[in-house]
């Protein structure tokens, strides 16, 4: 069906002003991209070295009593954080993370399965299923807060030593680049062993209180980590899901104009024959 002109300018605004909101969108999300990667950049290399340290640490026989070392408890009482975002327009971002969470909680089984929840995506999305929710943490809006960590880390080592947790796993978006996310699924708790021969250590006053010390601050570096990889990785795809979206709009928008100038032409046309035709009509 044939549109006016009027229609097609219509349209040209409207894609105009979608494309002004996507660009704008776009321009602040790389920004809090590049501020949350510097950050995330800073971090990483610290509770990567952490992690490495303690996971040697953990073969040695001084510490395998500590409760941290001393293994799942079997497939049963397992709690799982799942990290969303509290908003969309970020792609398959979150439906990647609830896809492996579901893979997850389908392998061990609904009813061995405890939730915690960080983002609102992934509350509204499984308020509607039969896995147990623990606890919810919403609002955060992709902005890194050491106290929410502090509190995350609080409650999931507080089950764990409670034994009201067996294990804890975190289901999150590890941030490759900018263009490439990767969704993980990580045991937190208990703590794997690196190796089987470990570097011997010289500790005072010994090995044991240290480690008592040092543990829970380990688990607050990896749910800080975890916290900054899924952060990052949301501006990330909010960045990549807002240009998309622009560059189809400059798309229709060529489109749009392309054709109304066609229509503009084509009225050009229409009006130059009947001028002629009356013209020629008064001659004969």
């Amino acid at each position: 069906m044939s549109q006016s002109i009027k229609q097609i300018k219509n349209r040209i605004r409207s894609v105009e002003s979608s494309k002004k909101v996507t660009s704008a969108m776009q321009m602040i999300s790389v920004a809090k991209l590049n501020r949350m990667e510097s950050r995330l950049f800073g971090f990483r290399p610290y509770a990567l070295k952490m992690e490495s340290f303690v996971r040697n640490l953990a073969a040695l026989p001084q510490v395998r009593s500590l409760e941290y070392f001393r293994g799942d408890r079997g497939d049963k009482s397992i709690t799982l954080c799942v990290v969303t975002s509290d908003s969309g327009l970020c792609g398959m971002y979150n439906q990647n993370v609830l896809r492996a969470a579901d893979e997850f909680i389908e392998s061990r089984g609904a009813e061995n399965v405890k939730l915690l929840l960080v983002g609102q995506r992934g509350l509204k999305y499984f308020k509607s299923r039969s896995v147990k929710i623990i606890n919810s943490y919403v609002g955060l809006n992709a902005k890194f807060s050491p106290q929410a960590c502090a509190r995350i880390t609080d409650e999931l080592n507080g089950l764990f030593l409670d034994a009201e947790a067996g294990s804890v796993y975190a289901a999150y978006t590890y941030f490759e680049n900018s263009i490439a996310q990767k969704v993980s699924v990580e045991r937190l708790l208990s703590i794997e062993p690196k190796t089987i021969k470990p570097t011997e250590y010289i500790a005072e006053p010994d090995l044991k209180s240290i480690m008592a010390e040092l543990l829970p601050r380990y688990l607050l570096a990896k749910v800080e980590l975890v916290m900054l990889e899924s952060f990052t990785s949301e501006h990330a795809a909010r960045t990549m899901s807002m240009k998309t979206a622009t560059d189809n709009a400059k798309e229709l928008l060529g489109g749009l104009v392309l054709l109304r100038n066609k229509l503009r032409q084509a009225g050009i046309t229409q009006d130059i024959l009947e001028i002629t035709s009356s013209v020629e009509a008064l001659k004969g």
